[in-house]
C-alpha cells in the first residue's frame, strides 16, 4: 500500500505548473468529460447557487483548470460582474481561454497564472472565492485556504467543493478487491484525499462564520467514472496494492459490467462554505 510520503504521487495536479502543452490538452479533455455529465452540471449549478453569486460581483475561481466552474460563475455575475480564474499551469490556461471564448464569455472572465498558496491579489479583492476540486491535490492546502479567506472581502463568501477520496463508488462484484483499489487510489490520486472533512473547522479557525456543508454524489453508468475505475485499478497494481493477475481479472469483469449496463460509478464530494467575518 502507499505510504504517507507518497500521498498524491499520481495526481496530475500536484505539480500542475510543469505540465506540457500535450499533457494540458489531455487533462483538459478529461476535466471537460467529467464536467459535461448531466449530474455534474446539476451539482455545479447548485453549489454556485449556494455560494450566493449574484450579478455584478467580483468572483475568484482558485485552481480553475479548464474553466467549467469559471464559466458557470461568469453566467451568474453577468452582465457587469467579473470572474478571475487562477491556475498554476500556463499551458492549461491557453486551453481554458479557448473554451471561455467558445462559450462567448470572454468579456466576463480574466485568467491569471498563479499559485493558490500565494494569490497575486490584494486583501479583500473579491465578493466570493471558490475552489473546486483543487485543494485536495496541492501540498500545504492550509496556506491556500488562508489565502482564499484573505482575498475575500469582509462579509464576502468562501466556498470549497472537493472530493472525499475514500468515498468512491464502483459497482463491481468483487467487493474485497474493489475496496483495496479504492483505498489505494485515495492515497495515490490525491495529495489530501480526506482534507475536505476538515474544512468546516479550518474555515471557522480563519474567521469564517455561518459555515455549512452539503454532500453531493455525481453518478454515471459509464463515461468519466468508468475510465476512472480502470485508472484506479492500474494505479493500485503499480503501487503493489493488488497483483497483476488481480488487476487483469478485475478489469475484465469491470468491462463486462459496463457492456451489460450494470456499472455505476461516482465520487462523494462536499461543498463547504461560509462568510468572512466583517471587521
Amino acid at each position: 500500500m502507499a505510504v504517507a510520503a507518497e500521498m498524491g504521487i499520481l495526481s496530475p495536479w500536484r505539480d500542475a505548473g510543469t505540465i506540457t502543452d500535450q499533457q494540458a490538452r489531455e487533462h483538459a479533455e478529461r476535466l471537460e468529460l467529467r464536467a459535461g455529465a448531466e449530474s455534474e452540471i446539476a451539482i455545479r449549478e447548485e453549489y454556485v447557487g449556494l455560494l450566493g453569486v449574484a450579478p455584478g460581483e467580483r468572483v475568484l475561481d482558485v485552481g480553475c483548470g479548464s474553466g467549467a466552474a469559471t464559466r458557470a460563475l461568469a453566467k451568474r455575475v453577468a452582465p457587469n460582474g467579473r470572474v478571475t480564474g487562477v491556475d498554476p499551469s500556463g499551458a492549461l490556461l491557453k486551453i481554458t481561454r479557448e473554451l471561455v471564448d467558445q462559450a462567448g464569455l470572454g468579456s466576463l472572465i480574466e485568467l491569471k497564472e498563479g499559485d493558490c498558496r500565494a494569490l497575486p491579489f490584494a486583501d479583500g479583492s473579491f465578493d466570493a472565492v471558490l475552489a473546486a476540486t483543487a485543494l485536495s491535490h496541492i501540498p500545504d492546502p492550509d496556506r491556500a485556504l488562508a489565502e482564499m479567506v484573505r482575498v475575500t472581502r469582509p462579509g464576502g463568501r468562501v466556498g470549497i467543493f472537493d472530493v472525499d477520496g475514500d468515498m468512491t463508488l464502483f459497482a463491481h462484484p468483487d467487493r474485497v478487491l474493489t475496496r483495496r483499489i479504492v483505498t489505494s487510489y485515495s492515497d495515490l490520486g490525491w495529495v489530501n484525499g480526506l482534507y475536505v472533512r476538515e474544512l468546516p473547522g479550518r474555515l471557522a479557525a480563519l474567521g469564517v462564520v455561518n459555515v455549512k456543508a452539503k454532500a453531493f454524489m455525481p453518478l454515471e453508468a459509464g463515461g468519466y467514472y468508468a475510465n476512472r475505475a480502470e485508472r484506479s485499478a492500474e494505479a493500485a497494481a503499480a503501487a503493489g496494492a493488488i497483483t497483476p493477475d488481480e488487476l487483469a481479472g478485475w478489469i475484465k469483469t469491470l468491462r463486462e459490467q459496463i457492456a451489460a449496463k450494470r456499472f455505476l460509478g461516482g465520487q462523494a464530494h462536499l461543498f463547504v462554505w461560509g462568510t468572512r467575518q466583517a471587521a
